[in-house]
This record gives structure tokens, sequence and C-alpha cells, in this order.
């Protein structure tokens, strides 16, 4: 089989599959199974060979993410309905005052934005802020945009969010590694995209039912910030403090120690066991105890299989050998080999409209790829969730959630939501680049 032709098929199957998700409307899961059987048949995979080798690209996949996923959506379900979340930016806005309270939403809402998907985010702050606007009379082009930026920027990077685990399954990077580089690459991102709202000043007043709820908030009712945070913080030190001692201290009682307590499941149900304090005595009822968990569970299971198809997707390209033939164009165009996977994960996202399917198929497509491109798994785990940030527009949940929200209309929320989140996904692939060129990832 000639490299032209498998190269125009892998072309044709990535192209398609876009098509089918974004203008045709066929879920993501169907989309990318479609995709991994047209390319299969395409290679001339034997008949007898298909369905095992789906299934093994599936079940290899989400063996070790499935249970994961799930429990961060708990974990983010249950801050999100106990007021740990108003609690966190509250806080946030008495430490940095009025006159930084750009600062203190978009920090506030970068550490929200790691539990809990971006969307939810605003629509949990969105009476807060709106407060705020008015009190402190800024538009809400700027502070709705801020709001929705920081937990964009971290739910496209930092593990639990379902998009960079399931990325760090895809490419076998510790998620310890991911949490500390996915952080080290994501302040300065929103650092540059806080800067750029900071220029937003359209005379965007707030709607004024936010207003009204914003008002109601009792903050009597909400838990302290030290249980708020609790379930956040504890989860990520101990994963931090595996991947330390297995550097460190490695095959020591204490490493084998926290190999285990430090384990992605081990650490999140560690998390979803705190959250419960938040509940008070709630945690004995149906409502926390069975529906909170149901609730999370049905959000858990798209990014599960969507997952697990990127997995299938991956494994039939592994067979094409797509991989040496992209990496010959790379060395005749000399193309560095970092912008494939940012590229890749800012076409998927741009099409799509969504940031966690542009990370997880950015993923699959380029785990194959690594070792002829020339770029390590975490390098490529950065680029993909930098590259997912590019150019938040009009096919997103998040940019209408936060542009109507907001109170703005569909140019404003172009300039606001879609400049920021480019300048932020640009600005932390620069950083990527850096971080790469230096040798440390």
């Amino acid at each position: 089989m000639s490299a032209t032709f498998t190269l125009g098929l892998f072309a044709f199957v990535i192209v398609l599959m876009i098509l089918m998700i974004s203008k045709w409307k066929v879920h993501a899961v169907f989309g990318i199974l479609f995709a991994a059987l047209i390319l299969a048949i395409g290679l001339g995979t034997p008949w007898q060979d298909i369905e095992k080798t789906i299934n093994n690209g599936f079940a290899g996949t989400i063996r070790s993410v499935g249970i994961v996923i799930m429990l961060g959506c708990v974990m983010g379900t249950i801050m999100e309905k106990t007021g740990a979340a108003l609690r966190i930016t509250k806080s946030a806005i008495d430490l940095f005052g009025k006159k930084n309270i750009v600062w203190a939403i978009a920090v506030s809402s970068f550490i929200l934005g790691i539990p809990i998907w971006g969307d939810t985010v605003v629509i949990l702050l969105i009476p807060i802020v709106s407060l705020i606007a008015v009190e402190t009379k800024k538009s809400m082009m700027c502070l709705g945009t801020v709001l929705y930026m920081g937990a964009l920027v971290t739910a496209s990077l930092v593990p639990p969010t379902p998009g960079p685990i399931a990325a760090a399954a895809l490419l076998k990077v510790p998620l310890g590694d991911t949490i500390i580089w996915g952080l080290v690459v994501a302040l300065p991102s929103v650092f540059a995209a806080t800067c750029y709202c900071l220029t937003l000043n359209d005379p965007v007043l707030p709607k004024e039912e936010y207003l009204q709820a914003g008002a109601d908030a009792d903050d009597s009712k909400l838990p302290s910030l030290f249980v708020s945070m609790l379930p956040i913080v504890f989860p990520l030190l101990l994963i931090v403090a595996n991947t330390v001692a297995a550097s460190v201290i490695p095959k020591t009682p204490l490493s084998n120690f926290l190999k285990f307590v430090g384990s992605p499941l081990a650490a999140l149900l560690a998390g979803c066991l705190l959250s419960l304090i938040l509940t008070g005595e709630k945690w004995k009822t149906k409502m926390v105890m069975n529906d909170w968990v149901d609730g999370a569970i049905k959000a858990s299971a798209m990014p599960i299989i969507v997952t697990g198809m990127g997995g299938v997707l991956a494994i039939f390209i592994k067979n094409a050998h797509v991989a040496e033939q992209i990496a010959k164009l790379v060395v005749t165009y000399n193309i560095p080999g970092l912008m494939i996977p940012f590229i890749i994960a800012a076409l998927i996202h741009i099409i799509t409209g969504s940031n966690a399917l542009g990370v997880m198929t950015a993923a699959a497509l380029v785990e194959p790829l690594l070792g002829s491109i020339g770029v390590s798994p975490l390098a490529a785990f950065l680029a993909c969730g930098t590259g997912a940030l590019v150019f938040k527009h009009a096919n997103s949940s998040g940019f209408w959630v936060t542009v109507t929200m907001s109170n703005m209309d569909v140019k404003q929320g172009i300039r606001a939501v879609g400049g920021g989140a480019t300048v932020a996904g640009v600005v932390g692939f620069i950083i990527t680049a850096i971080l790469s060129w230096m040798g440390m990832i």
C-alpha cells in the first residue's frame, strides 16, 4: 500500500469525522467509530480482525481512565451544588478587593475550572459577577469573559476535568506530571487572557434577573473556604506527592504507599469522600448519596465513551503506519513536530466547538506519531490542551452561555470570548514550546 494512499485515506477519514460531528450533527461517539471503521476497511484489515481490534482499542484506553473521570464528575457535582464554588469566588474577591476585582474573578475561575466544567462555572457565578459589574461600573464584556476564561483554560489543561484526564490516558502521561505542568502552562495563559479582557470596555450592562439572584444569595449558608478547597487541593497533593516520591525515593515503603494513595483513582475517591463534608447532614439523604451521584455518572458517560473511541481510532492509525509517513513530511518541510498536536487540536476545536473533544481526539490522533515527530508525550499533552483553546466561537455551548448570560451580542462575543481563548491558547503553546526546547518536558 503506497504512502500517498495511506496519507490520503488518513486525511479523508479525519475530514469526514469532523464533517459528521460538526455539519451533519452526528454524535462524536459515532463519528469517531465510523471514522475508525472506514480507516480499518480502507487499509485492508482482515474482516475477522476488525471487531477484535475495536474492542481491544476501546478497552485498553478506558480501563485506566473510566473510573477516574466518573469520580471527577462526582466531586465537581457536589462542589457545584453545595455552594463551595460560590464560597471560593467570594473569598477571592475579599482577598483581592474591588480595585483588583477582575483578577479575583480570574483566580476563582482558574481554581474552579479544575473540577468543574467551564460552562457550569459561568452559570453558577454569573449572578455575583453581575452584582460586581454594577458596584464597580465595569463592563460585563470584561467580567463575563474573565469568568469563563480561567475555567476554560484549566478545564483544558489540568486534571481531573474529563478532557485532560482522557488525553493523559491516551498519551500515557502520569497524571501527576500533567497536573504540575498543566498548571505551569495554564497560569501564564490565564494571565494573558485576563490582560486581554481588561481591554474589553464596551458598555455592556448585566441582566436584571441575575442582579436579583445575586442579591438573594445567603452567605451564611455557604461552607467555609478551607472546606470548600479541601476536595480540590487534597487529591492534587496526593497525586503530586506520588510523582515526587517515585523520583526521589523510589521503591521505598513510603513510595510504595504513596503509589496507591496518590494514584488517580484513590486520590479522587478521597476527594469525593472529603466533598461530603460540604453537604453537612445532607450526606445521609438519598438526594446526595444517590441523585447527585446519578447525575454525575450520566455526565461522565460521554467523555468516557469518546475517550474509548479515541483509543479505537488510535489503534488503526498505528496499524496503518501513518506515523512514518507524517515523519517524512515533517523532515521534508521542516515542520516543528510540536505544531502537529497543536494544529490538530485547534482545528477540531474550531470546527466542532468542543475543547474537551479537541483535547481528547487530538491526543488519540497524535499518540502513534510521537516517536516519529520527536515530541514527548507530556509536550504533546500540553500542545493538545493549548490548541483546544484557540478561537472559541458560535458553535460552542460555552460561548453561548457566556455571551448570553453576560448580555453581549454575537459580535462582542466573538471579540471577547473568541479573542480571549485564542490569546490563552497561543500564549500557552509558546510556553509549551519554550519548555520543550529547554528539555524540561
